[in-house]
């Protein structure tokens, strides 16, 4: 069960990493796209490619100490 802040922001950030794959291989959803807000919460430009975003996602995960 996740129930602290550091556990839920974890799970936030590897559920976006796995959106960002599937968009990356074609998939779309409704609303503002996964890779749209990893890129604004990592401070990236929107033309940073899938694979920088992904990366960025993977390091900020394993900062977080769960």
């Amino acid at each position: 069960m996740l129930t602290t802040p550091e556990q839920i922001e974890r799970y936030r950030l590897v559920t976006l990493r796995a959106a960002v794959r599937l968009e990356s291989l074609g998939m779309k959803k409704r609303g503002k796209s996964a890779a749209a807000i990893s890129r604004e919460l990592l401070g990236l430009s929107r033309s940073a490619p899938f694979p920088a975003v992904i990366e960025g996602l993977t390091q900020r995960i394993e900062a977080i100490n769960v």
